[in-house]
């Protein structure tokens, strides 16, 4: 190192970094990025997780909608009812929005919805309830939903809920 004027009867040195120090300040740098851009991948994956769980609570939330409006039950004059609850399969986009079709280009998901035919019986109630049911809901994102519902497939993930008709509501009479 160059010396300089004496400062207040002193020799001053330059000061600067050797080539150990440089090295190693510039080795932590490269760990401490590699181990952040290791991290990457991980919160995407993160990411794409909880907005599919988003999506999926959203398609849980409209086909119970559409169930619990929907009419269940056929009464004919004498008091006998039928039930008309029947299956379906809808279709949504990638944020869980409904989409008309299934050769809907924005189409994402297909939800084949299969209720219970059998009515409840509640815990400590002697009648079974013809307005509750169990709904059995089939989640895929497979281009093909005909083929990826076959049972045993392993394309689909499956999610139980119960819905409540809340739009038709009377005495209780037998089923057809």
């Amino acid at each position: 190192m160059k010396t300089t004027l004496p400062y207040f009867g002193r020799v001053r040195q330059l000061a600067g970094f050797t080539l150990a120090e440089v090295a190693i300040s510039v080795g932590i740098a490269t760990i401490c990025l590699l181990t952040l851009l290791g991290l990457v991948p991980f919160g995407l994956d993160t990411l794409r997780s909880s907005a599919n769980r988003q999506a999926e609570a959203r398609m849980i939330q409209t086909i119970v909608s559409d169930y619990q409006t929907a009419t269940w039950i056929k009464q004919d004059g004498g008091g006998v009812r039928s039930n008309i609850l029947a299956d379906k399969v809808f279709y949504f986009d990638q944020t869980g929005t409904p989409v008309v079709s299934v050769t809907d280009a924005a189409r994402m998901y297909a939800v084949q919805a299969t209720v219970d035919k059998t009515e409840p019986k509640l815990t400590g109630d002697a009648l079974t309830n013809p307005y509750l049911r169990r709904l059995n809901l089939r989640f895929t994102g497979d281009r093909d939903p005909d083929k990826a519902f076959v049972e045993g497939s392993g394309r689909y993930t499956e999610r139980p809920t119960w819905v409540v008709n809340v739009e038709q509501t009377g005495p209780l009479t037998k089923t057809k």
